[in-house]
């Protein structure tokens, strides 16, 4: 019976452990760098937008980077949804609270949202290449662009699209 009490206890800490450190990641995500009190809200409020919007979340926080150095008040991802405005507005009002510069909070940024992601359509051309083509170059390119994630790689800024409508729900399962 301690065995169980014993374990029952730790697992009741996982919800509180898992929203920290969730917590955690989403600022470093956002580009903060102290704790304060409606973080948690502002990430929920974002990703909230992203999918009123039907945004793409790899492209939307890798963009913030930007957004925190440029001081844009809307555009690319974010120009179709309204609610982005107040949005990066409230989370502007945030950063003003870090004593960072825009260019140190734009490097935790980018070490933090990798620009390039094993995206299912095109892991899916590389293996239809080599399964069908017996054509390893899609599949060796792919890993090239993701052995460095977090590096800008404009040669591979295609890499970066999220699929068109075709695949956009496209889902793989372990074990397939």
């Amino acid at each position: 019976m301690a065995a169980i009490d014993l374990a029952t206890a730790r697992i009741e800490t996982f919800p509180d452990r898992y929203s920290r450190h969730w917590l955690d990641g989403m600022r470093r995500k956002l580009g903060l760098f102290t704790a304060q009190g409606d973080d948690a809200g502002l990430a929920q409020s974002f990703l909230d937008v992203l999918q009123e919007g039907e945004i793409d979340f790899t492209l939307a926080f890798r963009s913030l980077a930007e957004h925190a150095t440029e001081h844009q008040h809307s555009g690319p991802p974010f120009e179709t949804v309204p609610a982005s405005r107040q949005w990066l507005a409230r989370w502007r009002e945030r950063l003003a609270l870090e004593q960072q510069t825009p260019a140190q909070r734009a490097e935790l940024m980018r070490g933090a949202n990798p620009c390039f992601i094993p995206r299912n359509h095109r892991v899916e051309e590389a293996l239809t290449a080599a399964i069908e083509l017996d054509d390893l170059s899609p599949f060796k390119t792919l890993l090239e662009v993701l052995r460095r994630p977090f590096d800008d790689q404009p040669e591979y800024l295609s890499y970066t699209d999220p699929p068109g409508p075709e695949g956009r729900f496209y889902r793989t399962f372990c074990g397939t």
